[in-house]
């Protein structure tokens, strides 16, 4: 892929972004005052570990003061360009002041990094972090027990592949206990590998919004109900909704899940001044992705199901009031994908048509294996 290749690419991705994602919703939302607010964080310093070059380099983030002997691992993947750990760095701050590691895979450098190389990069990553923080030379040790993914986009999708892959022990992965995976998109069409091998011991959280463009309902159907082995009461389906009765809107389009944190900015990133401007933090992102992670976390870690953790589905779903008493919209959620309505475009605007051809590979897990090397 040549120079100007990848900056027609580069470009043509924002200006979609721009012409069809609607601001965003600030702290300072008029009416969630109630229903939005976190609980006191209990640790008071995140610290940070850069570690590697390259697509297979990543950051690792620790809770300190007080830094704990052990704690819960979550991974989280980013979206295509995002590689900025600042795009999500108010979720990845709130996830760590409350007792997680967080291990920010990069797995591509920019558009030259093929599509193709994005798992077997953010495996590396993840295998060699869980090493590092196994030697518990200077870092917090990893509860290998509590161990789960989320991810945004192409991350999403990556989430759910990785899950896949967990299956297979020769893949070094621990049993991931949750995958989240919110408004997945898949860059390259693949059929490996399969989603059926996600285990039946996940519990599997796809969410998608009622008003992406981007990449519409299309991926996240998919993971979804490909996902058979992983019974109905431990995966949900929700489809998060728009709320216009206020101001700021609160718009449910493909950059919501994003919360940027200047903080954490390292200045990388081809979109990062426009991705960091989309990442504004609001009660989408409080009250509706991080709660629905923090309480499927909390789940999955004391081995309960989500039809235990939402058996209130109501209280799941709430995402507060606007000043007036009115209700913000929650998002529909069900086990049943023929209870949620469509997201149109439901494939999104395919921006990027990849055209190479889709082959049927084998379920055998040394062909695996050696795709992944």
């Amino acid at each position: 892929m040549n120079q100007a290749l990848r900056s027609v690419f580069a470009g043509a991705f924002a200006l979609a972004l721009m012409s069809h994602a609607p601001a965003l919703a600030g702290d300072e939302l008029s009416g969630m005052t109630r229903g939005a607010s976190e609980a006191p964080a209990s640790h008071a310093r995140v610290a940070r570990f850069e570690i590697g070059t390259g697509p297979r380099s990543y950051w690792m983030y620790e809770p300190a003061e007080p830094k704990p002997a052990r704690a819960p691992v979550v991974v989280f993947l980013h979206g295509w360009f995002s590689v900025n750990p600042a795009i999500y760095g108010a979720w990845i701050d709130h996830l760590v002041r409350n007792g997680s590691i967080v291990i920010f895979p990069r797995y591509q450098n920019d558009v030259g990094t093929l599509p193709r190389d994005f798992l077997p990069n953010a495996l590396y990553a993840i295998q060699d972090a869980l090493a590092v923080l196994e030697s518990g030379k200077g870092h917090v040790r990893p509860d290998l027990d509590r161990f789960a993914l989320i991810g945004h986009s192409a991350g999403g999708n990556l989430a759910a592949q990785l899950t896949a892959l967990s299956a297979n022990p020769r893949n070094l992965l621990p049993p991931i206990k949750a995958t989240m995976v919110f408004f997945p998109g898949e860059v390259l069409p693949t059929r490996e590998p399969s989603f059926s091998r996600i285990p039946a011991s996940t519990l599997l959280i796809v969410a998608v919004g009622e008003e992406d463009v981007l990449v519409g309902d299309f991926r996240g159907r998919q993971i979804f109900s490909q996902a058979t082995a992983v019974p109905r009461s431990r995966k949900r389906f929700l489809l998060f909704r728009s709320d216009r009765h206020g101001f700021p809107p609160l718009i449910a389009e493909h950059t919501a899940p994003s919360g940027a944190n200047p903080k954490m900015d390292n200045g990388e990133g081809i979109l990062r001044s426009f991705q960091m401007s989309k990442g504004e933090v609001n009660a989408l992102d409080r009250a509706g992705f991080w709660r629905v992670a923090d309480a499927t976390l909390a789940a999955a870690f004391a081995g309960e199901t989500l039809d235990e953790a939402a058996a209130d589905a109501e209280a799941f779903t709430h995402l507060g009031y606007w000043s007036d008493g009115r209700k913000v919209n929650p998002p529909v959620m069900s086990a049943d994908l023929d209870a949620v309505p469509r997201v149109l475009l439901t494939n999104g605007i395919r921006l990027i048509p990849w055209d190479w051809n889709v082959k049927t590979v084998a379920h055998d897990s040394d062909a695996e294996t050696a795709r992944l090397k």
